[in-house]
């Protein structure tokens, strides 16, 4: 065997990585950042905690990369060259995200922790403002083409959809419809 054979090692099992990740975000929904432990985590996947430990020093880099993975988390970035259809997509796949995938259930879970834990609301921060990115761009693009004012500000727009959407999922519990979406779009954007 070769010295670089040697020192690569086995290679990682994508099994492990798949079992440690959804149990890590079945843990962390259910019991929050607390009651989470590596621990619990190796039983829940069967693995061991040192291959845990190995691909996540942390706690915190653990439940980082399970929040990454979910792919039911990833809002569309559309781009039909029509402001207002881009911004209904959107709105459409944060509504689905919220509703009916684990995003949803770890949303109230990351929130609630992230006041207790500064490194977990960094995170966090990064996180949500990389996926923002992709609203902003799509606002950004729609200012371009004359579709709203050009001193509008992307991030305060994004604020307003998003903000609406959130309200009414996580606080109100008024139902949030198709005509809904459109309506508060078409306000939002001054249609």
């Amino acid at each position: 065997m070769s010295v670089a054979a040697a020192a690569a090692g086995r290679p990682r099992s994508v099994e492990a990585d798949v079992a440690i990740l959804e149990s890590a975000i079945g843990l962390f929904c259910e019991l929050g950042y607390d009651g989470l432990s590596m621990e619990r985590v190796a039983v829940d996947a069967g693995v061991s905690k040192t291959t845990i430990y190995r691909r996540y020093p942390t706690k915190l880099d653990l439940v980082m990369a399970a929040i990454h993975q979910l792919p039911d988390g990833i809002v569309p970035a559309p781009d039909t060259g029509n402001l207002r259809s881009d911004l209904l997509a959107i709105s459409q796949g944060l509504l689905t995200m919220l509703t009916k995938s684990t995003v949803g259930k770890a949303i109230p879970v990351t929130l609630a922790a992230k006041t207790r834990n500064p490194e977990l609301a960094e995170a966090h921060e990064a996180f949500v403002r990389s996926r923002r990115e992709i609203t902003t761009g799509v606002i950004q693009r729609g200012i371009d083409r004359g579709e709203l004012s050009a001193d509008a500000d992307p991030w305060i727009v994004s604020d307003l959809i998003t903000g609406a959407i959130f309200m009414r999922v996580f606080v109100t519990g008024q139902p949030v419809t198709r005509e809904y979406l459109e309506a508060m779009i078409d306000q939002v954007i001054g249609v």
